[in-house]
């Protein structure tokens, strides 16, 4: 193997479809666009733009993973104080 050849970068595809699916998908789209982007700007050559879409997309799914969580702890916080608030709550 030659020290020059280079490796593809990670695309974090399925990570982005978890976000996507499970997270928040406003932001999990994007991820799933660049990382889908990857594979195929690396096997044309192009390696600079592989790591910029790889990059994007672990951003774009870490933001979707993040603000999923926060968004759900919210939620999840607003229906404990609605049921406590309820007079029939047992």
């Amino acid at each position: 193997m030659e020290q020059n050849e280079q490796v593809c970068p990670k695309n974090y595809l399925g990570l982005s479809i978890f976000s996507l699916i499970c997270c928040c998908p406003p932001l999990g789209i994007p991820a799933v666009v660049y990382a889908s982007r990857v594979r195929g700007l690396f096997n044309k050559g192009d390696y600079l733009g592989a790591q910029r879409n790889s990059e994007k997309a672990k951003s774009w799914l870490i933001a979707a993973i993040v603000i999923g969580f926060i968004l759900n702890l919210i939620s999840f916080f607003i229906q404990i104080a609605a049921e406590s608030s309820n007079p029939y709550y047992y």
